[in-house]
């Protein structure tokens, strides 16, 4: 058994396919500097039903011509964003027990409102910014794990389910371009 696995070893190093480490991409958590942001993926962007408690949090079909959410950043090294609304600082985004995504009083020690987001690609100056800030994003409840993920329909609410890399898990965030 020794003996072939050393054999084997060795075919692989004098073969003429070079084995190739894979390594995983660069991800980056977006520092939005208090920039308001519009969140989109490739059909719609987030909204809500209202500026209220218990609001859905949706995904029409959107405009970019104003930002809707606030992602506040606190917390390192490990990065944790609340997601609070433009038109009311004191609602956030939060899930409720049938992972389903609404506005919630602020809560500081509520774990369900904390989140975090990876991308493949984060501007380093979004102030600055006028459009795309942030690429490739995925946004994941704290407490579970799980991915944020647009409904089936435009006035469903959106909803937390296991991170499987699909688009309605695949989000994009942009300043005002109006």
């Amino acid at each position: 058994m020794l003996f072939t696995s050393i054999i084997l070893l060795a075919a692989s190093l004098v073969s003429a396919s070079p084995v190739v480490r894979q390594v995983g991409p660069a991800f980056c958590s977006p520092n939005f500097e208090g920039v308001a942001v519009s969140v989109t993926n490739s059909a719609r962007e987030w909204g809500i039903t209202s500026a209220s408690v218990g609001a859905d949090v949706i995904s029409p079909v959107g405009t970019l011509q104003t930002a809707d959410f606030r992602f506040e950043q606190r917390g390192q090294p490990s990065v944790i964003y609340t997601i609070k609304t433009i038109q009311n600082n004191d609602l956030v985004v939060s899930v409720r027990p049938d992972s389903t995504l609404q506005l919630a009083s602020i809560d500081s020690s509520d774990i369900a409102q904390e989140w975090g987001v990876l991308c493949d690609n984060c501007t380093t100056d979004t102030s600055l910014s006028n459009g795309l800030v942030s690429f490739g994003c995925n946004i994941t409840s704290v407490a579970t794990g799980y991915c944020v993920q647009i409904g089936a329909q435009k006035e469903d609410a959106m909803f937390l389910a296991p991170c499987n890399g699909q688009d309605s898990q695949n989000f994009d965030f942009w300043t005002a371009t109006a």
